[in-house]
């Protein structure tokens, strides 16, 4: 080798080495993203009770002001994909989280319901911003490392909502519920500002328009609507199903969910390695049928004749901790290939993805309950199975093959 062609290598590698250490510290901005976004999430939750009580409202005006939350979110993700083709997932991310967490303490001061739901619109809409623009610079940093990083990502989202959830419900007894959400807010924002300067440049120089999903990236739509699905039923049926079905106390009752949770928070942080080593269209294979197998634990609780009534909690228990392994996944490898359908479109993608899955959220509960109402809780719940086999069978088309 000549002295030239040893500069011209060193200078490469260098380079190389340049572009590591940039996507290396942003991936630590971007794991900072989805753990606030999860945070305030998990401390809204704990508001919800307060703001019940305080404003007098009944469950039908207060299920009017959350929707007043998921169509902000919903309305903000469709328009998304062009706004960051525009400015680019960096900018949207840095703007989303300081309005996002800003927000969360005004619910807890407004005077009436109609100041609630426009509150409550932009709090949905700045976070559903901020979702798909922290997914697409996500998918970003995934690529730019050459390894997978995405479930660890949404691994950090589980863990910010069950942080958020334990330190909202450790200060709301000392502290008014205003100030409990302004002092966790402002610890976010102090976390976040100190990396947000990290994040990787992406803007698309040809601009932002709307651009209608190609069929890959409305596959791996319906795959994330159906994943998406699945978590909502769980969430909003799983406490119901064993204290009426199975007659689980109430302290067990609501273990089913926790359960769920804390296995998809174990399995999103073990999914990067996982991908890596099997790739992602096997890691959704295996997950869907797991998933498939949990919910046929959960069914196996109430048809297994002669099994004692004080274990069929828990083994439904166990199942819906099974189903948790199985779905903390498929999101994940889903982004990420949304994120790698085509150079420069990845924006598009990423918001038509997320705004997809978005909708399964709103559709599934409300879904299984008309299911219930007219078979059986069970039957739902049997459904779900089935779509988490459908995924299963469909991983191959949507993701590639290789890790």
């Amino acid at each position: 080798m000549t002295g030239a062609e040893e500069i011209r290598d060193a200078g490469g590698r260098d380079a190389e080495g340049r572009v590591a250490e940039q996507a290396a510290a942003a991936r630590w901005a971007t794991v900072t993203a989805f753990f606030l976004n999860g945070t305030v999430f998990g401390v809204w939750a704990t508001q919800i009770p307060l703001l019940k009580s305080r404003l007098d409202l009944s469950a039908a005006v207060l299920g009017v002001a959350l929707l007043c939350l998921a169509a902000g979110a919903l309305t903000a993700m469709i328009a998304s994909g062009p706004l960051l083709g525009r400015l680019g997932s960096a900018p949207v991310t840095r703007a989303t989280a300081l309005l996002f967490a800003g927000l969360l303490p005004l619910p807890a001061l407004v005077p009436d319901v109609v100041t609630l739901c426009i509150v409550l619109a932009l709090f949905g809409a700045s976070g559903g911003t901020m979702d798909v623009a922290m997914n697409a610079q996500g998918a970003l940093v995934e690529r730019r490392l050459g390894r997978p990083i995405m479930s660890s990502l949404h691994g950090m989202w589980s863990l910010g909502g069950l942080a958020g959830a334990g330190l909202g419900g450790l200060l709301l007894p000392l502290m008014p519920a205003a100030a409990q959400a302004g002092l966790v807010s402002a610890g976010l924002l102090a976390l976040f500002m100190a990396v947000q300067g990290r994040f990787l440049p992406d803007r698309n120089a040809a601009g932002g328009g709307l651009v209608l999903p190609d069929r890959k990236t409305l596959l791996l739509g319906l795959l994330a609507a159906l994943s998406f699905m699945s978590e909502g039923a769980i969430l909003d049926w799983s406490a119901i199903h064993l204290r009426d079905d199975l007659g689980a106390p109430a302290s067990l009752a609501g273990m089913g969910f926790g359960v769920f949770c804390a296995a998809m928070a174990a399995g999103r942080f073990s999914g990067d390695r996982l991908r890596h080593r099997f790739g992602g269209d096997a890691l959704m294979r295996v997950g869907g049928v797991l998933a498939a197998a949990g919910l046929g634990l959960v069914l196996a609780a109430g048809l297994w004749a002669g099994l004692p009534d004080d274990l069929a909690p828990l083994l439904a228990v166990a199942g819906f901790g099974l189903t948790g392994i199985g779905l903390s996944n498929i999101v994940p490898v889903l982004f990420s290939a949304a994120g790698a359908v085509e150079r420069g479109r990845a924006d598009h993608a990423v918001a038509a993805v997320s705004t997809m899955g978005y909708t399964g959220v709103l559709v599934g509960p409300p879904l299984v309950g008309f299911i219930a109402e007219g078979t059986s809780l069970a039957t739902a719940f049997g459904l779900i199975a089935v779509l988490a086999l459908f995924v299963a069978a469909a991983a191959a088309r949507a993701v590639p093959r290789q890790p």
